[in-house]
Formats: C-alpha cells, structure tokens, sequence
C-alpha cells in the first residue's frame, strides 16, 4: 500500500494510471497508529475520524504522516477515515483482504461494509475507548453481515482499561453463525471475548478449523466445552493466555488437534 500511494503514481503517467487500477488494491492492510506520536494525556478524546478535533496530535506515525506531507495536507484537516476511504475508493469493491487500524470508528466500518462485499480475510483491531460503545459493536455486526464470504477474522483489544465495559463478541458471533458460513479461521488477542465467549464459539461455530487465542483470559470448564463441540479443529493456539491448565483431560480431548500449542 505505501509504494501504490507514495512511489509508484510518481513514476510518470502510465504508472499513475495503471496504480489506480481496482487490481492493485485488493489486499489493504492499514498500519496501526503510532501511539508514541500520539499525546498519551488520558483526558484527550481523541477521534481518529474527526478532522474537526481541536486535540488531534501533530504526528500519526511514518505511514500517515508521508501521506500528509506527499499529498500537501496540512495535519489538522486530516483524518484516518479520510485516507481509509480513498484507498477504498480505489479499489472499487474488490478487496479480499482488509486490515483497518486502531481507533477505526463506527462511521469508518460503517462506509467500508458499504462496498467491500467480497471480503475473505478481516482482521479489526479495537482501541477500548471505541470498542466500549454500543454503536461501535452495532458498526461491527452491520460489517460481518455483509461479509458473506469470509473465511478468516482476527480481532484484537489494544488495552484492558475497562474491564467492566466489554465489547459485546456474543452478539458477533450469532452474526457470524448466520451470515458468514465459510468463516474456518477466527484469531482473538488482547480480547475479553475468550472470558465472556468462549462457550458461544464452541456453540455458534462448531465447524471451526483453526482458533488462535493471544494474552486472552479463558476458563477451565470453557475450554472444555470448546474442546467437546469443536471436533474439526486442526489448529489451537493458546500462547500467552490465562485462567485454564493443560491436565489429562484436557490433554485427552485435545489429542485430535494436529496442532496444540499453549
């Protein structure tokens, strides 16, 4: 994505035009915001959308701040969900793969469920200042429904500050069950969702290949029940977690995971 937007359209004309080419851009993987450019002052609100912010940090990272200084904007008219939205644009609605950053808002999810229908690969990665809200998860299912083909889902929560507040994973995981049939491959870091949904994951996606779970709290009795139902896993990750501890048992009925790690 850097060289389609910063190198390649420089080259000369012919290169322009083949670089706004749909093709080009059916594999967006958006770099995470650099937080050590961004004020840390927890009294902030910070709107990663809003061009209007009046507390918006100068600096975003290397990748955001190239596109402020190639493209002549000035850094307090930009906006992430401005630049996520041209290089949707450009891609015409042929994305299989899509990674969007921390603190991507509601109305960013809302524009790219709009026209990224063929989606197989969606990775999300929540800020909990974001992920807290109602309208956020809302933004979120609306995206899943209309990811029919989607095959792999990765969600990761940037930070554990709000323990009581959690992003409501039951409800996306009924979506997924309904509307997302081909979905093999679901990926969890940093998440609450292990805590609160790992008895729904066993429940609403039996069929279910490969689990990666990464710094996640999971119960014993959870993963039991994970490990009863779903019988077609080839692949359980479980580094870096918590809550649970591999005895006989659980040995026992891992014991037809190719792969089982923790």
């Amino acid at each position: 994505m850097e060289e389609l937007l910063y190198d390649v359209p420089f080259v000369c004309k012919s290169w322009h035009r083949a670089s706004h080419n749909p093709s080009c851009w059916q594999s967006l993987i958006f770099p995470d915001i650099d937080h050590n450019a961004v004020d840390e002052d927890e009294n902030i609100k910070y709107d990663a959308s809003s061009a209007d912010n009046e507390s918006k940090p100068q600096s975003f990272g290397a990748f955001y701040d190239r596109f402020m200084h190639e493209y002549q904007i000035d850094s307090g008219r930009f906006s992430i969900g401005g630049i996520i939205k041209v290089v949707i644009k450009r891609s015409n609605g042929l994305p299989t793969v899509l990674k969007l950053p921390q603190n991507s808002t509601e109305e960013v999810l809302t524009s790219v469920s709009d026209v990224c229908p063929g989606l197989k690969f969606l990775s999300l990665s929540c800020d909990c200042k974001f992920s807290i809200l109602s309208k956020y998860s809302l933004a979120v299912q609306e995206l899943i429904t209309n990811c029919t083909n989607l095959e792999t889902l990765s969600l990761e929560s940037s930070c554990h500050r709000y323990r009581n507040q959690r992003f409501n994973h039951v409800a996306l995981l009924v979506q997924i069950s309904i509307h997302c049939k081909n979905v093999v491959d679901l990926r969890v870091s940093n998440s609450q969702l292990c805590k609160y949904g790992t008895f729904s994951i066993a429940t609403l996606l039996p069929k279910i290949k490969y689990l990666s779970f990464r710094k996640c709290d999971i119960d014993q009795k959870d993963l039991i029940s994970l490990l009863l139902r779903c019988k077609e896993l080839v692949l359980l990750d479980m580094r870096d977690c918590v809550g649970f501890k591999v005895d006989n048992e659980i040995s026992k009925l891992a014991s037809h995971i190719s792969t089982f790690v923790y």
